[in-house]
């Protein structure tokens, strides 16, 4: 990224030109890994911008536009008068759960739209066999289940650096709970490469998990997969 050309002050800047900062595209419109911190850079802003703006409204103002963009098409099915007070709903709970866990979620589009694709539709359901809900009745006292959540989408993101064998030795073998015998010799490998792999991609991952946290994250990625693919073979 060619620093020379951002604007001075994130602030000040216009939306296009601040958007590139905080959602940078390659030539080829491919993303690329957007600068970490960049609420609390203070070179990224002008004196009054950073003076009056707290850390907080510095890091909605980066991230909320593209985040209630995003909540809106997803929201899509609640009654339109209903609607931006249900966009309002989750996009905050989305911002307050990345700003509470911002030391572990450097990079925050890495998780934002994910948490808000669940948090919506733990809130705001849609079903064949339900009417859309008002945002008046949503239940408030549903258990919060954020940090399993943030466990999901950070083990989401450490799986996918693993090469895919390693990564499929951990879900059949601890995620699964299958024999390393029985995972070598479907995959046509010796159970010491199984356990070894599997080692390398537990130490590779685990210093971002308790190992209870790994476990049931990784235990709860499986569930998914299997729905998922339980779900297409209905189809």
């Amino acid at each position: 990224m060619n620093l020379n050309n951002l604007p001075y002050c994130l602030g000040c800047s216009d939306e296009p030109d601040r958007q590139q900062v905080v959602f940078p595209t390659a030539p080829d419109g491919s993303r690329i890994e957007t600068p970490t911190g960049l609420y609390g850079d203070q070179d990224r802003w002008c004196k009054p911008c950073w003076i009056f703006k707290d850390p907080f409204e510095r890091f909605e103002f980066l991230y909320g536009r593209r985040l209630r963009s995003y909540t809106r098409g997803r929201l899509s099915h609640v009654p339109g008068g209903a609607r931006e007070m249900a966009v309002d709903d989750v996009t905050s709970e989305v911002m307050e759960v990345l700003w509470r866990r911002r030391d572990r979620i450097e990079v925050p589009e890495r998780a934002m739209y994910r948490t808000a694709f669940l948090v919506a539709q733990r809130r705001f359901p849609l079903s064949p066999k339900e009417a859309p809900i008002e945002a008046a009745v949503v239940d408030e006292e549903v258990e919060d289940p954020m940090d399993e959540l943030i466990n999901l989408i950070l083990l989401e993101e450490e799986l996918k650096k693993l090469p895919p064998r390693t990564r499929q030795y951990l879900y059949d073998h601890k995620g699964l709970g299958q024999p390393a015998e029985e995972v070598g010799r479907r995959h046509g490998v010796k159970k010491s490469t199984v356990t070894e792999s599997t080692r390398r991609g537990l130490d590779a991952v685990r210093p971002t998990f308790t190992d209870y946290s790994f476990y049931f994250a990784l235990a709860e990625v499986i569930h998914q997969i299997i729905e998922w693919l339980l779900l297409l073979l209905n189809n």
